[in-house]
């Protein structure tokens, strides 16, 4: 993908060299030059580390004298703004243009075929199109990447906000981004990495309304820095994640969109190759580090080992991108995931054991966030199937697999608020649903909770959390499909009447919850709701509820049967 990213900037950074090439080199030509065009051949320069070589150049109808264009680039960022300024012409064209450059032995080549420009205005190009270009990378130890890139388009381009990214430091980071270019993309991409033995693709990459303001770290070192990061080894280099986002945050862009993009290796065995194809990727409203709406669309994976995973939709909205450097819970205003598929193979089981999965889809949306997390949240999950029969003999399924459950499918949802004017902090509710098994809910509300406990010092969080206290909890279990199904396998294995074993389980239920809860009053009020939920599973409520409310240290220094015979307590099992 960081390839793929650098075409961001191709067309723009090409016509800033050609530019530079004709307005620099323009004195060369006056012995061809007419009232109204240039013609420049055989052209070598030098810029920075790279050596550019250009055939043959035309620049017609310039707005400024060969004498005037030489002296475009002299003096300092001011002059060559306002140079710019007067700088008009009717095209710009170069059927062929080269560059070399080698960088502590990292070599990079490219070659770029039919640049055309047109209608330059002030500074401003109308249009730019390049039929193609090819790129070669070859790394100091060894390997060499290949790029093809398929004809190009880029409207709108403002030289004169790219000379001041190319000539001034980013050192104001409230500096209004200015517009670069309004619209720019390439109708095709091939990268070849032969030494990892991978090929990726990618076909229509576009970019519209792209503005930016000067980066706070050279390009180029940002660059050598990506190139050298290990990702086993994050901590040779911990402040490049950081930086990159410092550097993000100096562009803002309309839309990017990539279109069908793919990537296709070999693994384990080496014959047997993978393939990994994304439909679309797209980002909208990229400003100041902050992603408006990001989406990965129809993804699917054919692994070396006969796996299979595709996913439908991945979504992210307002992103802010600082976060996943500086904060311990990344700031996203929503996230969602559809469509998940799998089907893997399970060697630590047996060869024909599978992992075979679904997700119809995931999704949450968090708001109002204070220093470390969201005030408020909330996300469900629709429908997880898991495919136990596929697993065989495994331990972790075989008990549902007796059951009768040859598959789970589960849903869950959950939904939280921190209520700043009564301090509360309420979980309402967390509710769970299994088919043919029932559904849990449970709704909790703790008290006490101040906005200490979002803090981003550890130490004053966690003794904010421990200065809380539960207020009130309350647990609501409809359906026994679970406990029908456990009763009727006891049943069928013991040979025992399925109503004493209801009678006995409901027995036993009561005595273990007695104990557990210290056999007071309260306690046996809950057992005896228990009993009878066992007995016929339809509907089991129990709440509890304190005005004071109980705290972490009362939790950790009394014993449960002291702690619920403080509190008021209802238990209801429909009978």
């Amino acid at each position: 993908m960081q390839e793929l990213m650098q075409s961001k900037a191709t067309l723009a950074r090409l016509f800033w060299l050609v530019a530079f090439a004709a307005m620099t080199l323009a004195p060369l030509a006056a012995s061809r030059a007419g009232a109204s065009k240039i013609v420049l051949d055989d052209l070598t320069f030098t810029l920075g580390a790279a050596i550019y070589r250009i055939p043959h150049l035309e620049l017609e109808g310039a707005s400024l004298s060969a004498a005037d264009l030489a002296d475009l680039f002299k003096g300092d960022e001011k002059a060559v703004d306002g140079k710019l300024a007067r700088f008009s012409a009717k095209s710009l064209r170069i059927p062929a243009l080269t560059s070399e450059t080698n960088v502590g032995g990292l070599v990079e080549r490219s070659a770029y075929r039919d640049i055309d420009a047109a209608d330059i205005v002030s500074g401003r190009v109308a249009v730019l199109r390049a039929a193609g270009a090819e790129q070669t990378v070859e790394k100091p130890a060894g390997g060499s990447l290949r790029y093809l890139w398929g004809p190009s388009l880029a409207k709108g381009l403002e030289l004169r906000q790219l000379a001041h990214l190319a000539l001034a430091k980013g050192l104001d980071p409230q500096e209004p981004a200015k517009p670069l270019v309004d619209e720019e993309s390439v109708e095709s991409l091939k990268i070849e990495d032969k030494a990892e033995r991978v090929t990726t693709t990618a076909g229509r990459i576009a970019i519209k309304g792209v503005s930016g303001r000067p980066l706070p770290s050279p390009a180029a070192q940002l660059r050598d820095r990506l190139e050298r990061f290990d990702p086993e080894k994050p901590e040779a280099d911990p402040a490049l994640l950081k930086d990159v986002i410092a550097a993000a945050a100096s562009f803002d862009v309309s839309s990017i969109e990539v279109l069908d993009l793919a990537a296709t290796g070999k693994g384990a065995p080496a014959d047997s190759p993978f393939t990994i194809k994304i439909g679309r990727i797209a980002a909208n409203g990229v400003a100041s580090a902050i992603v408006g709406d990001f989406a990965v669309e129809d993804v699917s994976l054919a692994a070396s080992d006969g796996g299979r995973l595709s996913l439908k939709r991945f979504g992210l909205r307002d992103a802010h991108l600082s976060s996943f450097a500086d904060k311990p819970v990344p700031w996203l205003g929503h996230i969602e995931a559809k469509g998940l598929e799998g089907d893997l193979p399970d060697a630590r089981m047996s060869e024909t054991s599978r992992m075979k999965f679904s997700l119809a889809g995931i999704e949450a949306d968090f708001a109002d966030f204070r220093e470390i997390a969201p005030t408020k949240l909330s996300a469900r999950m629709d429908g997880l199937a898991i495919d136990l029969a596929a697993r065989g003999e495994a331990p972790s399924t075989a008990q549902f697999l007796a059951l009768g459950y040859r598959d789970l499918d589960l849903s869950a949802s959950l939904a939280g608020e921190w209520r700043e004017k009564t301090q509360e902090a309420v979980f309402a509710p967390l509710r769970i649903e299994g088919k043919d098994m029932g559904v849990a809910k449970l709704n909790v509300t703790f008290g006490g909770v101040s906005g200490a406990a979002f803090s981003p010092l550890a130490i004053v969080s966690k003794a904010a959390l421990l200065a809380s206290s539960l207020k009130s909890a309350e647990l609501t279990l409809d359906g026994g499909g679970l406990v029908e199904r456990t009763l009727a396998l006891e049943a069928k294995t013991t040979r025992k009447p399925i109503e004493k074993l209801r009678a006995d389980y409901a027995r036993t239920a009561a005595q273990a919850v007695t104990a557990i809860l210290g056999g007071g009053e309260k306690a046996r009020k809950i057992a005896d709701a228990v009993a009878a939920y066992v007995t016929k599973p339809k509907r089991l409520q129990v709440r509890l509820l304190s005005e004071k409310g109980v705290n972490a240290l009362d939790a950790m220094v009394k014993k449960p049967g002291e702690i619920l015979e403080s509190v008021e307590v209802e238990a209801v099992a429909d009978r």
